[in-house]
């Protein structure tokens, strides 16, 4: 079976997953504040205006937090119906030569998918660098 090496992806900091549990817990905070504000407010106290402002900057900032967190997670186009990029990084085994300027195959996992790029014998390793289509471009590791 081929190797799959491959560079851990890095993911989101801690601060970023404290960010995303605080705006789950946010908008709770804010609707209750701003729920309990009104009630008070309408009741004939002064302060429970505090507390509806209080709720609704606690909405708003919440509403930040969420578009940073969003930016985040998509930064750009996604690799999602794309097999072929989400092999990149992947090192794969050669299972039918790649000649200088043409093309052969590779094993990924269970599939075998053509090649190209540099020149490889078979059982060779190679580093797959991108992909056109469902062509695989491989570099020598």
């Amino acid at each position: 079976m081929p190797s799959t090496d491959r560079e851990p992806d890095r993911g989101p900091s801690m601060l970023v997953w404290g960010m995303a549990v605080l705006s789950l817990l946010m908008p709770i905070a804010g609707v209750v504040l701003a729920l309990y504000g009104a009630f008070k407010g309408f009741s004939g106290s002064a302060l429970g205006w505090v507390w509806l402002v209080a709720g609704i900057a606690i909405l708003i900032a919440d509403l930040f937090i969420d578009e940073r967190w969003s930016y985040w997670m998509h930064p750009g186009e996604s690799d999602l119906n794309r097999r072929g990029m989400q092999l990149v990084g992947q090192v794969a085994a050669v299972t039918a030569a790649i000649p200088a300027g043409g093309r052969g195959s590779v094993s990924v996992g269970d599939t075998i998918w053509v090649a190209e790029g540099a020149e490889a014998a078979v059982g060779a390793k190679v580093r797959i660098t991108g992909c056109k289509g469902t062509v695989l471009t491989v570099e020598a590791v």
